[in-house]
């Protein structure tokens, strides 16, 4: 097996069980919260703890920057450059300690976060992702035993805590502890300035609705849309996994100067998420919304499947944005992020008070359309990547409106849609097999 497939299988498979940890989390969280507290008390937690991880992005500024520069680094076989970009990215966090006299809970949440996310980057980028999902999995041992303790931030500041311990013990005992070198923080800054912002636009679309919908809503309905997006949010672990694996794969390769693999790669991966997630969202309309009903001890409206079919548009164009980004376009890929956030933001002033948690996800599946377009665009113009991989995205987007119709209609529509993605499935089949 090469060393690019050693990489991706090795860095998948990590991610699928640090980031599908993390994703449950969130969701076990949510459930146990509003059973103990109620739907009011989860939706005023949840929406601090998202106000916290939206503050940990510029916190965690050099985040992005290191994973990709210590991958394509890697690819030149300059170990010293990594060193030389690894300590000042995990400096950065401290700087939310500031926020300390105004909101213990919110100051320390960021800072934990922001370390959590640099120290994902930077393990993916000197492709050793295995050792995130250890740390992961001895952090989520803290998160289930903070549910002891009768406050309802302890489980996450101790899930988080643990992971900013173990990454400066990890960073100490491994070397990367030293002097940077102005050339390299030079590239580091340069480059964050214009991912900074992508990566603040596309965690506003995931941590936006929370609090804008208790600030437009109230901390009730607030709770409701926390139900639903803690669940829906599930699938978007499919692309950090899928991101996380790849995206120093493209860096590793640009630093090698070779972008048809990224073209290919990026299709490929498109292809296959499409095909999954649109199969996901089929079978949660069917069954999720009275599973969720019941789950969470009250009644969860039709905005479920609005909610699932914008997550469905983030899933399918999160290659190719990956591939801008990793490569030499990640201003384009700032670009349409940012255009994606300002018209969400525009959408839940003007809906949400109109149609209350509906508005919350329109604006939200509106924003994701309008990235996709933008994705789709720059990344045919700009790396060769083909516009016809999101054809089947489409077809499954109009096939699950007939939800809003009859499940009956719904049941013949996924038989069309799998029908339609014959030849991926037998393409995805054929790779599990080469796999095995």
């Amino acid at each position: 097996m090469s060393y690019e497939r050693r990489v991706l299988l090795r860095h998948s498979l990590a991610s699928i069980v640090a980031l599908g940890i993390t994703g449950l989390s969130r969701f076990l969280y949510s459930v146990i919260i509003a059973r103990r507290f109620g739907v009011d008390v989860l939706g005023t937690a949840n929406s601090l703890i998202s106000k916290a991880f939206f503050v940990a992005i510029p916190l965690s500024f050099f985040a992005v920057a290191l994973g990709k520069y210590s991958s394509e680094f890697l690819g030149r076989d300059d170990i010293d450059a990594v060193r030389s970009i690894t300590l000042p990215a995990f400096l950065m966090p401290v700087i939310g300690l500031l926020l300390l006299p105004f909101n213990m809970y919110l100051s320390l949440l960021a800072v934990f976060r922001a370390v959590q996310l640099t120290f994902r980057s930077f393990l993916y980028g000197i492709h050793r992702g295995e050792h995130y999902a250890y740390v992961i999995v001895v952090s989520f041992i803290g998160f289930a035993l903070g549910f002891l303790v009768p406050d309802v931030f302890a489980p996450y500041l101790v899930f988080l805590g643990v992971i900013a311990f173990v990454s400066a013990v990890y960073l100490w005992v491994a070397g990367f502890v030293v002097r940077p070198r102005w050339e390299y923080l030079r590239l580091m800054v340069t480059y964050s300035s214009f991912a900074f912002l992508g990566t603040l636009s596309g965690v506003f679309l995931v941590q936006g609705p929370y609090f804008m919908s208790e600030r437009l809503l109230g901390s009730e309905a607030a709770g409701e849309v926390s139900a639903v997006l803690s669940a829906v949010f599930l699938l978007t672990y499919i692309p950090q996994v899928l991101q996380s694996a790849i995206m120093p794969m493209f860096s590793y390769k640009h630093g090698r100067a070779e972008r048809g693999y990224v073209k290919n790669l990026a299709e490929e991966v498109t292809e296959f998420i499409v095909l999954i997630t649109g199969s996901l969202v089929f079978i949660l309309m069917i069954f999720g919304r009275e599973i969720l009903s019941a789950v969470f001890g009250f009644e969860i409206g039709p905005s479920f499947y609005l909610a699932l079919m914008a997550i469905e548009i983030y899933v399918a164009y999160n290659p190719s944005i990956v591939a801008l980004n990793s490569t030499a376009y990640v201003k384009r890929g700032t670009l349409v992020s940012l255009l994606g956030a300002g018209v969400a933001l525009v959408s839940w002033f003007l809906l949400v008070p109109v149609t209350g948690s509906v508005g919350v996800m329109g604006g939200l599946l509106l924003a994701y359309a309008t990235i996709l377009a933008g994705v789709v665009y720059y990344s045919k113009s700009l790396l060769g990547i083909s516009p016809y991989v999101y054809l089947p995205l489409i077809a499954a987007l109009i096939l699950q409106a007939s939800v809003f119709v009859s499940k009956y209609l719904l049941l013949m529509a996924f038989g069309v849609f799998l029908f339609l993605e014959l030849p991926v499935v037998r393409s995805l089949l054929e790779l599990i097999r080469g796999v095995s």
